[in-house]
């Protein structure tokens, strides 16, 4: 008797909690996200006075030792709260490795998705395409995990229409829409139409957000002889000839986004499909120190 569709599904969840779990492991507690700083009782950190800040802000007693302004900075003291905003538009599906895009994008999701719950904190998640299809506000416990993981599956189905484009700023608007709040943000898409919306500026003004592009090194390789029939993921239905390499390298594409952030202090990635999950995101975690650390400075 063949399994029914709940039974694969829960059978699904169940393997990919494991793999995120073996993930996980790899990165030290709480280095899935950098440590939201606001007005606290438990001391952070001193750092260097930036020119602009409110002189309240200043230690005095830590200015006299060092001979130039520092301020103390402080922990929250509440559990922070996690989000994973997948794209899981037509143009995810795509793949030449072992994986699609969308596939490792998801084992990347729950990796994230683990390593909050594990560290105490609260997870929230916003799937998206060309509208956000689904939006969960934050909880902690392993009832969330599952249903976070859950969500995750459901919409890696193959789409039944067409679709003009992704849109981040859907999952923006998501999370704009739960109004208060302090989110630790990760944006996971293909970044396919080079689009980093300026709403971006809103929501880091509040959140710490990271922008994970994932991509498939065949779109990116230097372009050859080898053409294939395709049919644009997105957009209009029309065939064409895709070659590798046809979308540029891959430097372009990271340069751009870093540029599109940086306006922003958002800090990016670029995650090739053929890397595995746990080194390709210590690595970037631990840029992201690297950054903070130099920012401290």
């Amino acid at each position: 008797m063949s399994d029914s569709p709940l039974r694969r599904l829960l059978r699904d969840v169940h393997l990919l909690e494991l793999i995120a779990r073996r993930n996980a492991t790899g990165l030290l507690a709480g280095d899935y996200a950098s440590v939201i700083l606001g007005s606290g009782l438990v001391f952070h950190e001193a750092r260097k006075y930036v020119q602009g800040e409110p002189a309240r802000l200043i230690d005095w007693n830590i200015t006299a030792r060092a001979g130039e302004p520092y301020v103390r900075v402080h922990q929250e003291e509440r559990q922070r709260e996690v989000v994973v905003a997948l794209d899981v538009s037509p143009s995810m599906h795509v793949g030449f490795q072992a994986r699609t895009k969308l596939e490792y994008a998801v084992e990347v999701a729950a990796t994230l998705a683990v390593s909050a719950i594990e560290g105490g904190d609260r997870l929230g998640w916003v799937v998206f395409a060309d509208a956000a299809l689904e939006a969960a506000r934050p909880r902690a416990g392993r009832a969330q995990l599952f249903r976070g993981l859950r969500a995750l599956l459901e919409h890696t189905a193959s789409w039944g229409r067409r679709v003009e484009q992704s849109d981040p700023r859907s999952a923006i608007h998501a999370l704009e829409a739960w109004g208060s709040g302090r989110y630790v943000v990760f944006l996971i898409s293909d970044f396919i139409d080079h689009d980093v919306p300026d709403d971006l500026r809103y929501l880091r003004a509040r959140h710490d957000v990271s922008l994970l592009h994932v991509y498939d090194p065949v779109e990116y390789a230097p372009p050859g002889p080898v053409a294939f029939e395709a049919v644009a993921p997105e957009g209009a239905p029309r065939p064409r000839r895709l070659r590798p390499g046809g979308a540029g390298q891959v430097a372009e594409v990271e340069g751009f986004l870093r540029r599109a952030a940086g306006r922003y202090g958002i800090a990016v990635t670029s995650l090739a499909t053929d890397r595995p999950v746990p080194s390709a995101l210590g690595e970037f975690f631990h840029h992201k120190r690297r950054l903070r650390a130099g920012a401290r400075g």
